[in-house]
């Protein structure tokens, strides 16, 4: 009750709790014991706590999931060089506190993450492998059926509990080579492993006429309930929209369970198709960040918190995507009873959160395209009851000037 001196570890004190998966919005405070949340309620008594942070005027929410990143930094090359970032550079260093490295390892070189990666990262990581073997490390993954080695991925997932699936990528030259034989064996993996499948829709390279009419298919027949399609919102090729239009497939792949996540990333989101396909009706279940070493430097990703603001723009509510980052990617996953929401028992996984109201303008690779009037600034994220240091990186070009083209 709320007179008694229970003792915690840390409590939260006087935010603005927003738990989507236990509809609660208010004025509350958090307390957390051993890693696990112990109490949700107004006025905790805190003369027995060991920490408390102040939040008041600020966001708390569950620890926010990053569905797609790409954070395997160290396998492929040092890390100055590195295509990819650190998981808690896309991770609790961003107030986040859960990441899926979506494909930049494959069976032949997972061992990395799981081995070397993983246990240095304080954000919790999880991994898909790519259905190219070497994954970005032999970009493009997939040239020819060569590429791709059934047994090999399966042993890989079924070796280790971070890894939970497998992604591919439905681009040139794989699907010129393959077809729809390429998503086809990525679901051949995923329904031995028992595992998710991850998509990547639209070919920004642009080659294939035969994309749409793969992306048909893989939408019908190929994947199943609980499966993803990622780049939601691309404008390119082989994506969601045929000659401005939704394609009715995606309906029809929602009806049977399939996910739809936005995956931002360098160039695979697009203002003018995500405004078509919103303003259809068609809201995406979840809001990744696709981050990658240049995304995250130069942009336009910046952060997940910087993606949350561009989608903000488009009519999603802030609530919105609070939830499309913390329950229903912890849905997806099947962790929802220990991710994603601030259930009691559950992990102490929590992002503090600043809603900043004002002018604000974000970029996709093609440049300025939406205005909005609040942008999210992560404050602190707190990973199994353990606050974390914070260092988002640049700022995003909408709490600046433009920069000169």
């Amino acid at each position: 009750m709320q007179n008694q001196s229970n003792s915690y570890d840390l409590v939260i004190s006087g935010g603005r709790v927003l738990d989507p998966a236990n509809d609660i919005d208010g004025r509350l405070d958090v307390a957390v014991s051993k890693g696990k949340i112990a109490a949700v309620e107004a006025n905790i008594n805190t003369i027995n706590t060991e920490r408390v942070i102040e939040a008041e005027g600020l966001i708390v929410t569950p620890g926010l999931i990053d569905l797609h990143t790409h954070a395997s930094a160290g396998i492929r090359k040092p890390f100055n060089e590195e295509f990819l970032v650190t998981p808690d550079t896309a991770g609790v260093s961003a107030g986040v506190t859960t990441i899926v490295d979506a494909g930049s390892t494959g069976a032949l070189n997972v061992g990395g993450l799981v081995n070397y990666v993983e246990p240095e990262a304080k954000t919790r990581v999880l991994a898909l492998i790519n259905i190219g073997s070497m994954g970005v490390a032999n970009l493009p993954e997939v040239k020819s059926i060569d590429d791709i080695n059934h047994d090999a991925a399966v042993d890989a997932i079924q070796s280790s509990a971070i890894v939970i699936g497998v992604k591919a990528r439905m681009v040139t030259p794989g699907i010129t080579a393959l077809g729809i034989n390429l998503p086809k064996a990525a679901k051949a993996i995923a329904t031995e492993t028992g595992t998710l499948m991850m998509v990547h829709v639209g070919d920004i390279a642009g080659q294939d006429a035969s994309a749409p009419e793969i992306t048909s298919t893989l939408l019908t027949e190929i994947m199943t309930e609980g499966d993803v399609v990622t780049h939601t919102l691309s404008g390119e090729i082989g994506a969601l929209l045929a000659e401005g239009t939704l394609i009715p497939e995606a309906i029809q792949a929602r009806n049977n369970g399939v996910y739809f996540d936005i995956g931002i990333g360098g160039g695979n989101f697009a203002f003018d198709s995500a405004r078509k396909i919103i303003d259809a009706g068609f809201i995406p279940d979840t809001i990744s960040s696709d981050i990658t070493a240049a995304s995250r430097f130069a942009g336009p990703v910046f952060s997940l918190t910087e993606c949350m603001g561009k989608v903000m723009t488009l009519g999603i509510t802030f609530e919105q995507a609070i939830e499309m980052t913390t329950s229903k990617p912890a849905q997806i996953l099947g962790m929802a009873s220990d991710l994603g929401s601030l259930s009691i028992g559950s992990n102490a996984d929590i992002s503090i959160l600043e809603l900043v109201n004002g002018n604000f303008i974000f970029h996709a690779r093609s440049g300025p395209g939406g205005k909005g009037t609040q942008a999210i600034r992560p404050v602190m994220s707190v990973k199994d009851g353990l606050p974390m240091p914070l260092d988002y990186g640049p700022r995003p070009w909408g709490w600046l000037p433009s920069p000169s083209k």
